[in-house]
């Protein structure tokens, strides 16, 4: 039976991975940063261990784990290859700046980029130099593996393609601005999102131009990823306005007349009022923070009812997409009360249609009914009127995603005083959700643990999958080892 490009495209990297004995060699797994790897660790999961890595470290950089090895660099210029059962430091390559972005690795080299505007070639064995090859500015956006080509942007505003063997300069070329985001390949077509807001799509074998963007309605697209996958290309973006200048918006624009409208109704059901979402990023684009892009003309596909939970304002983390065609995200609770709680759902990459995967938190016959704060008595009816209406987030936190197999991982900033790591684990195929961990009492130290970094209402780094085990940077520099069965 001949399969679907898509179905191919993922079987290809399921296949891959299997090949590549359970890694994770770069960010979101693959070029396309889909965040999914056929590998399903299953409950129950237990600390293997815990490493502080005594050096800052960019929130939203994410380790990779191939060679028996995770790779991690830090502010301090230093690429640490870690032993992946004891955490030990097993080498340290120094880069001439801080590194921003995440490794990756290829055949027995690790790539990395740095603030020191090169991007740096090391054996993976030992950590000893191989090439070096040297851009205009400092790199931001993490190295990205595809086609037999190793592809860097940088500040300097030029993407490059690179024989990973040797660094060689196959070919380059310029957009309009800045790259402070990772780009993403797929299908022959490495996309690019740029400082002046537009999004290029380049072809990955010659580097000639295929399509631009109409300019995004942003303020700017940084620290995260592209994510290229089911025929779409998803940019998110930081938008126009602070978050909580966004929810005021919405709450008068789109809540307050539907709470008017329905305030008959005993339960709110979040869906009836996406449709009126979508019609007001129409006519308000510029508060958007998904953009969902057609991979073949670069023209907006559909608007995502998605109000995206970013740090501190910051870029709203981008969604993980699994083989069914969906794209996993944690998402602002539209019914916007006071305690502007978030919930987990998926985005058809067909239709725009959202799907709330976690809905309303009270509901009696929750697995885990204390696995929030401020709940109401067991058995108590959902109540319209009451400021917390349930979620897992306020909406200026942010979340990461990532997938393996039927098991999604959202993936919080865990420096909250009293909260875990992260809080759960959803199963796609059961709709169950749980904690990763569920003696909370010992593992809550966990959050505030480390040297570096406040880690609070900060961007987010998302987890890495291999094998049975789970690695979790944490913002606040701290490397965390899970392990399940």
């Amino acid at each position: 039976m001949k399969l679907p490009n898509i179905q191919l495209a993922f079987a290809c990297l399921a296949a891959a991975a299997v090949a590549l004995a359970a890694d994770w060699p770069q960010l979101q797994c693959d070029a396309a940063h889909t965040g999914y790897t056929p590998d399903q660790p299953s409950h129950p999961f237990s600390v293997k261990w815990v490493r502080d890595l005594d050096q800052p470290t960019q929130a939203s950089l994410q380790p990779i784990v191939a060679d028996g090895k995770v790779f991690v660099g830090t502010g301090r210029g230093n690429l640490l290859a870690l032993d992946r059962v004891t955490g030990k430091t097993l080498w340290t390559h120094k880069t001439g700046a801080p590194i921003l972005a995440s490794a990756a690795w290829h055949r027995g080299l690790v790539l990395v980029t740095s603030m020191d505007h090169c991007c740096h070639a090391v054996r993976s064995a030992d950590g000893t130099p191989v090439w070096t090859f040297e851009t205009g500015e400092g790199i931001w956006a993490a190295p990205v593996v595809a086609d037999g080509r190793v592809f860097v942007a940088g500040r300097d505003g030029f993407v490059y393609a690179l024989d990973p063997a040797t660094g060689k300069e196959l070919w380059r070329a310029e957009v309009g601005g800045l790259v402070l985001t990772t780009p993403a390949c797929a299908d022959g077509r490495l996309y690019v999102g740029a400082g002046d807001m537009h999004v290029y799509a380049f072809d990955a074998r010659t580097g000639k131009e295929v399509w631009k963007s109409e300019r995004l309605p942003a303020a700017a697209m940084r620290e995260y990823w592209l994510v290229a996958a089911h025929g779409t290309v998803v940019a998110t973006t930081q938008p126009a306005f602070a978050s909580h200048t966004i929810q005021g918006f919405i709450m008068k624009g789109v809540m307050n007349p539907f709470n008017e409208r329905t305030k008959g109704d005993p339960v709110l059901v979040e869906d009836a009022v996406f449709p009126e979402l979508v019609k007001w990023f129409q006519a308000h684009p510029s508060h958007k923070s998904w953009h969902v892009l057609d991979a073949k003309t670069g023209r907006e596909k559909f608007i995502a009812p998605v109000i995206g939970v970013n740090g501190g304002s910051c870029t709203a983390p981008p969604p993980a997409v699994a083989p069914d065609g969906f794209a996993y995200t944690v998402y602002a609770n539209v019914w916007l009360t006071a305690s502007g709680w978030a919930f987990f759902g998926r985005v058809n990459l067909a239709t725009g249609q959202l799907e709330p995967l976690i809905r309303d938190r009270y509901a009696p016959k929750l697995a885990h009914p204390k696995q929030w704060h401020w709940q109401p008595k067991a058995g108590t009816a959902f109540d319209r009127s009451s400021t917390w209406n349930g979620g897992f987030s306020v909406i200026d936190q942010s979340w990461g995603v990532s997938i393996g197999g039927d098991l999604a991982f959202p993936v919080r900033d865990p420096a909250w005083p009293g909260n875990p790591p992260f809080n759960n684990t959803f199963n796609i195929r059961t709709r169950e959700d749980r904690y990763l961990i569920p003696d909370l009492g010992r593992r809550r130290g966990l959050g505030r643990h480390g040297t570096f970094g406040a880690g609070f209402h900060n961007t987010c780094s998302a987890v890495a999958i291999s094998g049975k085990q789970l690695f979790h940077k944490t913002p606040r520099s701290v490397l965390v080892a899970f392990e399940g069965k």
